[in-house]
């Protein structure tokens, strides 16, 4: 029989009683943080006893994909809400943004920025915007003509129409 590891998630209690945590306004960005906090890879660095020190081995190398989200009960729309609340206030940041077309999943690493939230030093991130052209509607729209958003809301009818036969 395999044997499995402790699956512990440790939190520093300066980050739960920090101000940056307690003003998280999304009710998914709590469990985000956790599930991040989860994907370290933690090696213990020799020092005095009581004095050791944790580094981070994947810290700038964590992958949580949407489809991975999913699966731990994340619409998409809560997650990328989630994900944007939780790099503002300095807990995570984006070192590799992907995409579902080019098949590169995006990586981020722990912060620490949250230390200085809501104080003059603290240094402000957002998400990067998807700046890659020819995607979505827009380039859609812009391709073959208005006429891509009446096909789409008719191939979304017959489908809605084929599932309540």
């Amino acid at each position: 029989m395999e044997k499995k590891k402790n699956q512990w998630v440790v939190y520093e209690r300066a980050l739960l009683n920090s101000k940056a945590y307690r003003e998280l306004k999304k009710p998914r960005a709590h469990l985000l943080i956790q599930d991040f906090l989860g994907k370290r890879q933690l090696f213990k660095q020799k020092g005095k006893k009581g004095r050791e020190a944790w580094e981070i081995l994947n810290n700038g190398k964590i992958e949580f994909t949407y489809s991975e989200a999913k699966l731990k009960g994340y619409s998409p729309r809560q997650f990328s809400e989630a994900l944007t609340e939780i790099v503002g206030h300095g807990f995570i940041d984006v070192t590799e943004s992907g995409g579902i077309y080019d098949g590169h999943k995006s990586k981020y690493a722990i912060s620490e920025r949250w230390r200085k939230y809501d104080t003059d030093e603290f240094e402000s991130v957002t998400r990067p915007k998807d700046t890659r052209k020819g995607r979505g509607f827009k380039a859609a729209i812009k391709k073959y003509g208005p006429m891509v958003l009446g096909v789409c809301k008719q191939v979304i009818l017959t489908a809605i129409i084929f599932v309540n036969v």
